[in-house]
């Protein structure tokens, strides 16, 4: 496709193409036309959560991308608004990559990565400066590149040097950064400015390890007060247990930041969500006392078939709903977003030995399922249409592990023709009930338990599920069921 990478011509097209809807969000967030994929600028600015996202609005797949840009004042109703930014210079010629936002003298400024393939293969990337007074409209800094292949450590690749996310910390403001060494290791660099436009590189904050695989995306640091979690992701990354390969996974890593030597010291390290779409999760600072952050992630995965794409319906990619991060009893908690509980409405609650035929007539797209299941009990359930597709999970706290299995529905392929249809994962929650909440959406379903585990995925049905089935083990304690209103 022969096009002008401008803000102009990106907003024509989409206000002049449309979508099959068919597997169509009702609720998570996705573009009105064309492909996303990571979240970007994540920022609560005058009382409203804005989304940048990664975008390429002439396709269904990956292309020369833009910033698509939307804001919601729930985190489920969303606006969208004009791009903000298009690869329109030459330091960005090759696309407009993931970065971040900050408020500054009540504007936005947003730092991105600018892509430039120099030949076939070989991508240079620039860290960028835009400002917007207004809030949507953005003007690119006149003296960009801020931090280029030159401001890079001796020992670090001078390629794959992507994703800056800027925080502030006293009177300086920093900013991370995605990175590998030149014989190909993960790692994250940290920068510092005075005035968000001359920067000095400060320290690899987090060096090699093999969880980083041999990239780093998306480093994100959010600092509380007793403990600093790094949330990033890593491409390519084996685990040496099991053998099981990793193309891209997404972290947890629990820890200190040492601000004399800038060092981030590693206390533990897990997933952030088990399901199979989840990926480059970025946060924005909500409050400072107690910090509190919300979150969003791309809801999709790379390398897989992906239907909405297959079948031409003009549209890829999704967000999960924002998330609630926070620091309770010293423990990591992420759970859905406050504005998206208060707008669940409850339509009907059972016990384990009441009637379970709760659900029979009207599609599941927008549904959620509050579950309480004791210590040592177990419970299984299928949400299916008369075609027989459907996908089924099993809650079974007796050996801490959750079941999930999307094999009747639209097949998954990956690398080597490997299937993503079923998965069984660890749930690390000990001598407590589980509190379940699980938010169904026109083709996606997110499971939170007693909010510090999460599984996230997508599925692909040719007709709505419309029946919620439960197993002969009727072992939950009380079940609710209801939709979300806006």
């Amino acid at each position: 496709m022969t096009v002008d990478f401008t803000i102009e011509n990106a907003n024509y097209h989409i206000r002049n193409n449309v979508i099959n809807n068919k597997y169509y969000p009702n609720y998570n967030f996705a573009a009105p036309v064309g492909w996303i994929n990571d979240p970007n600028g994540l920022i609560v600015y005058n009382d409203e959560l804005h989304l940048f996202y990664q975008y390429y609005p002439y396709d269904s797949i990956h292309g020369k991308m833009h910033w698509g840009h939307a804001k919601s004042k729930d985190g489920l109703s969303w606006e969208h608004l004009d791009v903000a930014i298009a690869p329109d210079k030459d330091y960005d010629r090759d696309g407009v990559f993931s970065g971040s936002a900050i408020e500054k003298d009540r504007k936005i400024y947003i730092m991105y990565s600018g892509n430039i393939e120099y030949e076939p293969g070989k991508i240079k990337q620039t860290q960028n400066i835009a400002v917007s007074e207004d809030g949507i409209h953005f003007e690119k800094y006149k003296n960009n590149p801020v931090i280029d292949h030159n401001d890079i450590p001796k020992g670090t690749s001078k390629f794959d040097f992507r994703d800056p996310k800027i925080f502030k910390k006293d009177d300086s403001y920093f900013v991370v950064i995605g990175s590998k060494t030149e014989d190909d290791k993960g790692q994250v660099l940290l920068y510092e400015s005075k005035d968000m436009f001359d920067w000095k590189f400060v320290s690899v904050v987090l060096s090699p390890t093999k969880y980083l695989g041999d990239m780093v995306e998306c480093p994100d640091l959010i600092l509380f007060e007793d403990k600093d979690i790094f949330l990033l992701s890593a491409m390519n990354y084996t685990d040496e247990k099991t053998g099981e390969f990793f193309s891209h996974i997404s972290w947890i890593i629990e820890g200190k930041m040492n601000w004399t030597d800038y060092v981030f010291k590693t206390h533990s390290i897990r997933k952030m969500d088990e399901g199979f779409d989840f990926y480059a999760p970025q946060t924005a600072l909500v409050s400072e006392n107690p910090n509190e952050y919300v979150a969003v992630a791309w809801q999709q995965a790379w390398n897989r078939t992906l239907p909405s794409h297959d079948e031409n319906h003009n549209w890829a990619g999704q967000m999960t709903l924002p998330r609630k991060l926070s620091l309770v009893d010293g423990e990591f908690i992420h759970k859905p977003y406050p504005t998206v509980l208060r707008d669940l409405n409850i339509l009907q609650t059972v016990s384990s030995s009441d009637d379970l035929n709760i659900k029979d007539s009207l599609p599941f797209k927008g549904e959620v399922i509050k579950l309480e299941i004791g210590m040592n009990q177990e419970v299984e359930f299928k949400l299916l249409n008369s075609e027989n597709e459907n996908i089924y999970s099993k809650f079974d706290s007796i050996n801490k592990e959750l079941h999930f299995s999307r094999e009747n529905t639209k097949r998954i392929v990956g690398h080597n023709n490997r299937v993503f249809d079923k998965k069984k994962c660890p749930v690390p929650i000990n001598d407590k009930p589980w509190e379940v909440i699980i938010f169904i959406d026109t083709s996606s379903i997110q499971i939170f338990i007693n909010q510090i585990f999460s599984f996230t995925s997508t599925y692909y049905v040719d007709n709505p599920l419309t029946t919620l089935r439960w197993g002969d083990k009727r072992a939950f304690q009380t079940l609710s069921i209801g939709n979300i209103t806006r």
